[in-house]
């Protein structure tokens, strides 16, 4: 009996990536299976973490992806687990990699974190898991912040890049979002002498609506907003810009463009 438990452990660790898997096997809980090191590394390359960046990762483990981020980039980083005994391994690992004082483990629901101080969110989760915090990251977030997670996506909310990186046993699969600034609404907006109506709609990274100028209706194609940058393009003119504070200012056929955001 103990021989055949033994191998059903074994069974399920090797297959525990798969997603196929964990959504047949739900649990309120997040079992901890850790992501190979070589895998967290290229993780935080995906996510172009740098020194002046903070990570958190909920869900930290033993706290490897926390320590290669200070450790491999001079980032901060904060890890998030419930677990008291991970959490005292990774403190206790993050002295002998010398990066304590550049790493924080907090044993808490990930869940109740606050991620405002967040620039970069790293996840290896379940997919359930990253839909109940896809509403918080979009909130707290700010924009271009980025969300990088191992093996599993975010539903309707498309991955702004995907690597496949091989690993110890098999092949894993990264998923980047880049939290974009929310532009929808209706802009009171100026065109060099202009003046003109910006209507937007927006589904995460991608914008829709009308431009009302001249007297004329156009519709918006081609809109995106990749952090805090905005293009789309009407007619036959791109608009690019900035988004922060409520305006967006940029350029558009070699003339300033500006919009402040009237409701």
């Amino acid at each position: 009996m103990k021989r055949r438990l033994a191998v059903l452990v074994l069974l399920l660790a090797a297959l525990a990536g798969c997603a196929e898997l964990r959504a047949r096997f739900p649990s309120a809980d997040v079992v901890f299976i850790a992501t190979p090191e070589d895998v967290g590394v290229e993780m935080l390359r995906l996510a172009a973490v740098r020194a002046h960046d903070v990570v958190f990762d909920l869900g930290s483990g033993d706290g490897r992806v926390v320590i290669a981020a200070a450790r491999e980039f001079g980032a901060r980083g904060v890890g998030v687990d419930i677990d008291a005994g991970l959490v005292a391994a990774s403190r206790a690992a993050a002295r002998v990699a010398g990066v304590a004082d550049r790493t924080t483990f907090l044993q808490q629901d990930l869940f109740v974190t606050e991620l405002h101080t967040a620039s970069v969110v790293a996840l290896y989760l379940r997919d359930d898991v990253n839909l109940r915090l896809r509403p918080t990251l979009l909130r707290e977030l700010a924009p271009g912040s980025r969300v990088v997670s191992h093996d599993f996506d975010m539903g309707d909310w498309r991955p702004d890049r995907t690597r496949r990186v091989r690993g110890p046993h098999r092949d894993h699969r990264l998923y980047l979002w880049v939290v974009p600034a929310r532009v929808a609404g209706v802009w009171r907006m100026r065109l060099g002498a202009r003046e003109g109506l910006l209507n937007l709609s927006q589904r995460y990274q991608v914008i829709a609506g009308t431009l009302s100028l001249d007297g004329r209706e156009q519709a918006i194609t081609d809109g995106r907003v990749a952090g805090d940058r905005v293009a789309f393009t009407a007619g036959a003119v791109v608009f690019e810009g900035l988004a922060a504070a409520g305006a967006i200012e940029g350029w558009a056929d070699a003339l300033g463009w500006t919009a402040r955001r009237a409701r």
